[in-house]
């Protein structure tokens, strides 16, 4: 979560990308993330909790609050985002794009379940 909050920080949208499930990252708009990443001020992250799920392949959770200044004015976001690990890489998945895959199908993160099974729970 910290390496994504400082790739806003930074301006670092192919990094946000790169990070997100695969699945997901066609359906990312970047130009968006990039605007708000530059047009804004950030100015903090705390880092309330992590949670690993010792499942296959593993899943975990983090709960922050992010902390930002726009044109508009001060802003703080709490999230519990849901990570996977592929590969032996961390993969964030964004509940704003929607995965296509059925319950049954093969789980789009590559561990060899069900969706069902894997990252669809991790998505609500």
């Amino acid at each position: 979560m910290r390496s994504r909050y400082s790739a806003y920080v930074l301006g670092l949208v192919d990094y946000l990308i790169a990070t997100t499930l695969p699945a997901q990252q066609t359906a990312l708009d970047s130009e968006s993330m990039r605007a708000w990443s530059l047009g804004s001020t950030w100015l903090g992250l705390e880092v309330e909790s992590s949670e690993l799920v010792g499942a296959q392949p593993e899943h975990a959770f983090v709960t922050f609050t992010a902390r930002w200044h726009d044109g508009s004015g001060e802003h703080s976001h709490r999230e519990r985002s849901s990570f996977v690990q592929r590969d032996g890489r961390w993969y964030f998945l964004d509940p704003t794009t929607p995965l296509k895959a059925g319950r049954n199908d093969p789980c789009p993160c590559g561990g060899g379940q069900k969706f069902k099974k894997c990252c669809s729970g991790y998505l609500s």
